[in-house]
């Protein structure tokens, strides 16, 4: 166990390492994936499931003061803790419609965004033909303005989740 911790801090002060040099920071939904899926699931799920919102902070069944000194003493790294806390805040107040409208062809929101969405400064582009998102979205499926509203808010998050600077 002590072994795994260790490479997996590693590997985590080299994602900061490159993060620094001009690549983008950790991927938080990649970080959730490989310290905390194997227990806890996916990360909105998990927010849905055991967390709640009170006077605007998030709160845990068993740890309702602090959540993000839980958080310190369960393998985060403290580098990480206010960026997975506002990931899980965020998920818990976004419906789950990607995953119930767009997941059958596209997979989870990190994933889509990472195979093929570009955030170039405020906008998000395609990777495959680097037109504008909001342009697809408004021939794709049908959708009306407050659907493409709402999945623009919900893929802009995400891709700065994924392309941290």
């Amino acid at each position: 166990m002590r072994l795994f911790a260790v490479a997996n801090a590693t590997l985590f002060l080299a994602l900061i390492f490159i993060s620094n040099s001009g690549a983008y920071g950790v991927d938080l939904h990649w970080l959730w994936d490989n310290q905390c899926k194997e227990c806890h699931g996916h990360s909105a799920e998990f927010s849905r499931k055991f967390l709640k919102v009170a006077n605007g902070q998030l709160q845990g069944r068993h740890h309702i003061e602090d959540l993000r000194l839980f958080m310190r003493n369960h393998y985060a790294f403290d580098i990480e803790i206010d960026a997975i806390y506002d990931m899980l805040l965020a998920q818990i107040q976004t419906e789950p419609r990607f995953r119930q409208e767009c997941g059958n062809c596209h997979g989870s929101a990190a994933s889509f965004v990472r195979q093929s969405v570009v955030l170039q400064a405020e906008d998000l582009l395609s990777q495959e033909s680097g037109r504008p998102i909001r342009k697809f979205l408004q021939r794709h499926r049908q959708l009306d303005t407050n659907d493409i509203n709402f999945f623009m808010r919900l893929l802009n998050r995400v891709a700065r989740e994924v392309y941290r600077p």
